[in-house]
């Protein structure tokens, strides 16, 4: 207590003599900035009056005498004129205004005489300002009127003070002075250039007095008036805590700025003062403490310890409440604050501080009569993040919770922001399942259309990614929905509908919601069938190989062959490949297809090497899953190991949405497989989101351009350079070979060739043939060989 009161003592104290010191320094400024505008006054009046002095004195009236008469102006006239400025000074203060620099013209802007008191050889310039001022009177049938003075600044000058312009219209003819004249008065203009060396000296001192910490800037603003005025704003502190005043007219201003650092020196050394007397208070304090403590803390703590040895003793599991104000039942509140504590967490999400499966789970059971009033809705949102994975593989499982906890917060916000549709009393649960797998139950939604604004609010979080700090990351949310307003569906029935429906959200694309339908029911049902089909066929060994010949795009040579994938089966009902493997990558059966088809391929490449000889290549195609699968390498490397082939005749092919940026894992996993010996080929190029710059992370040889960039060649317009060639050359800057798909017409063959293509396929040269087509096609070319007489190398046409 007595460290407590010591420092809201000096703490108001020094609050108390740091606004003395700040206040005295701001009224010092503030009556420096008064005495300018004061001085600025005065001599602002002097020069109008020194001026008009010296332009009515009897050597002005020579000189324009001279110059009426059309006289040359006598030299001894101007040197008398010239001694007026030179010979007197301008006021009784040296840093009053001078003139050193004055110019008369008559109303046809000609000079008449030019006297410049410090350089005698200075060229007399008319001021565009002066000139512009000028022309406001003569003009035909122009009744214009100039005024006597007009002001304005030199120009330009970069924060400095520069000098001021006086210009004064008068009549030699007249006595007296007017505030204005007409056209038709014979009017002279005089143009008198001078230095502020009041302000100049003025500023100075205070920078100079306030060691760097006070700066102003000058402002000019580019304009003339025929009055001048000045005035003043005295320092306030500004945004940046610092304070500033200053000094206006209506030519120029000057901003004043005193550094909040200024203080600092004075208010340091007062804190140094008290935190040497708080130093004093809390030594002497310390004794007193000691006996505090052991007669308030220790003494009250042995007897509450014994209290909670009898507690233990007693096998009591809860407590009540004591109506005591000793320790013991502060211990007894706080043992009873841990007990709901415990509670929270058996209930919560440790990381996210949501609901846990346990806690939703319980939720989702008394889901009983779902039913509502008014005829209104349940709803059960399933949330899966895409891409969380890769951010917890390539980033680290730090950062993945990072944005797991970020994605609740903003979650939790965004349904907690009411509109037409929600308000917060319709949350029923707000859960994480686990990894990176999200529910909400929500109950009492009036319409299908409000489930889905909750939909596009979700997916709304993650609109062009998921941001977190500076860095933004390519996560997005598949968002099944499922929802009821009758008596025939259970929670546990919601929650599966929710799940499939999320299943095809993810099938459909990034940031996608889907509501659960008849539809999605029976996609389901058809693609868990695909599955089953697809198992029994493995099982089976009902599956088939097909095989695309590829040839030199130069020469039309056989190169090779692409092995695909068929399910007789399957064929039999209308569904190939295009259906069938995009759902057996949804599922395990991938990895054991493509271990089959990789199996295979050795084999039908050992057999047409050694029957007929063949030296080109045989490519497959790998799914994501295996690429990622230890295992996949391990029995390649085996099926490699037992069979004769060179290689690098084999070629893998993965399809460019297995990539992702930056997806070191990948890297790995192809470099492993490169280790082989074997080719690597990216298929499909151009349907993914793969850059060129992307492409040199991984460890290609090939790149195979997908079947549409060629189908588009058709509908290019004259002119304009297709996109295919444009692929193309990028390829070849990266030096791989190209591989073009999808060649179907004479068109598109000549397009291909002329760009210098490496190989091409497509049924314009043939269509996938059977394995006893392909023995039967090798076995020809290699008995053409034999004829040639050249039986290392297969060069023929197909």
């Amino acid at each position: 207590m007595i460290m407590v009161v010591s420092a809201m003592v000096s703490s108001l104290y020094y609050d108390l003599y740091k606004k003395q010191i700040i206040d005295t320094k701001i009224i010092q400024l503030n009556g420096r900035i008064e005495n300018l505008l004061l001085r600025s006054e005065y001599e602002l009046n002097y020069v109008k009056s020194y001026l008009r002095q010296k332009i009515e004195s009897k050597e002005a009236s020579l000189i324009f005498n001279a110059k009426q008469s059309g006289n040359n102006l006598p030299a001894p006239d101007v040197t008398e004129f010239l001694n007026l400025f030179v010979n007197q000074k301008n006021s009784a203060n040296d840093n009053s205004p001078v003139i050193n620099d004055l110019i008369v013209f008559d109303a046809n802007q000609q000079m008449i005489v030019h006297i410049n008191t410090l350089d005698p050889f200075a060229v007399p310039i008319l001021k565009i300002t002066t000139k512009e001022i000028m022309e406001q009177t003569g003009e035909q049938g122009a009744p214009n009127k100039i005024s006597q003075y007009h002001f304005f600044l030199d120009s330009p000058y970069l924060n400095q003070i520069p000098s001021l312009y006086i210009l004064q219209a008068f009549s030699h003819y007249q006595l007296y002075s007017k505030s204005f004249y007409d056209s038709n008065d014979d009017i002279y203009v005089a143009q008198a250039k001078l230095d502020s060396n009041f302000f100049k000296k003025e500023i100075k001192a205070l920078v100079e007095q306030h060691h760097g910490y006070l700066n102003y800037q000058f402002i000019d603003k580019k304009s003339s008036v025929d009055k001048l005025s000045f005035s003043s704003t005295p320092f306030q502190i500004n945004e940046n805590g610092s304070y500033q005043g200053s000094f206006k007219s209506a030519l120029f201003d000057i901003i004043l700025t005193l550094n909040k650092n200024y203080f600092a020196e004075q208010l340091n050394n007062i804190l140094i003062k008290f935190l040497l007397l708080n130093l004093i208070l809390i030594t002497l304090s310390y004794w007193l403490l000691i006996w505090l403590i052991d007669q308030q803390i220790i003494l009250p703590i042995t007897k509450l310890a014994k209290s909670v040895k009898a507690v233990e003793a007693s096998l009591v599991v809860e407590l009540t409440p004591l109506t005591s104000k000793d320790e013991v039942a502060d211990l007894n509140e706080s043992y009873m604050s841990l007990i709901h504590k415990i509670n929270d967490q058996a209930n919560n999400d440790s990381l996210t501080g949501l609901a846990n499966r346990g806690s939703f789970n319980e939720k989702l059971a008394s889901v009983q009569n779902v039913r509502q009033k008014n005829q209104t809705y349940v709803a059960l949102f399933f949330i899966d993040l895409d891409n969380f994975k890769y951010v917890n593989d390539n980033f680290g499982h730090d950062t993945g919770d990072r944005l797991l906890i970020a994605f609740s917060q903003r979650l939790k916000k965004t349904l907690r922001v009411e509109d037409k549709f929600i308000s917060g009393d319709m949350i029923n649960s707000i859960a994480r399942l686990g990894g990176d797998e999200f529910v909400i139950l929500m109950n009492g939604l009036p319409s299908i259309e409000a489930i889905e604004s909750i939909g596009k609010r979700i997916s709304n979080i993650f609109y062009d990614g998921f941001s977190l700090g500076e860095d933004k990351f390519d996560v997005h949310a598949s968002i099944g929905i499922a929802y009821s307003n009758d008596l025939k569906k259970n929670g546990e029935t919601l929650l599966t509908q929710a799940d499939d429906a999320m299943y095809l959200a993810k099938r459909a694309g990034k940031n996608n919601y889907k509501l659960f339908s008849d539809e999605i029911k029976e996609k389901m049902l058809f693609e868990k069938n695909i599955e089953i089909e697809l198992i029994n066929a493995y099982s089976d060994d009902q599956f088939s190989l097909v095989f695309m010949p590829c040839y030199s795009a130069e020469t039309l040579a056989l190169k090779g062959y692409e092995v695909l994938l068929r399910c007789p089966i399957l064929k039999d009902a209308g569904i190939g490949p295009d259906i069938f493997i995009p759902i057996a990558e949804n599922s395990d059966i991938i990895l054991a297809i493509d271990l089959w088809v990789a199996e295979e391929t050795v084999n039908r490449l050992a057999e047409v090497i050694q029957k007929n000889g063949f030296t080109g290549f045989f490519s497959f195609n790998v799914s994501s899953k295996s690429l990622r699968n230890d295992k996949f390498y391990t029995i390649l490397k085996k099926i490699l190991a037992s069979s004769d082939i060179n290689p690098k005749q084999l070629e893998l092919e993965i399809t460019e949405t297995c990539l992702m940026p930056d997806d070191h894992q990948a890297v790995a996993s192809l470099n492993q497989l490169k280790s082989l010996g074997i080719r690597i080929a990216i298929d499909d190029f151009g349907t993914g989101y793969t850059s060129f710059g992307q492409i040199l992370n991984y460890p290609l040889d090939t790149l195979k351009i997908d079947r549409s960039f060629v189908t588009n060649l058709r509908i290019t317009p004259a002119g304009k350079k297709p996109t295919l060639d444009i692929i193309f050359e990028l390829a070849k800057a990266y030096q791989l070979n190209v591989i073009v798909e999808g060649v179907e017409m004479q068109a598109d063959f000549e397009h291909v060739k002329t760009l210098g293509c490496d190989i091409v396929q497509g049924f314009y040269f043939s269509k996938p043939r059977t394995w006893t087509e392909v023995l039967k096609q090798c076995g020809q070319l290699h008995q053409l060989v034999k004829k040639r007489g050249q039986h290392k190398k297969i060069a023929c046409y197909g």
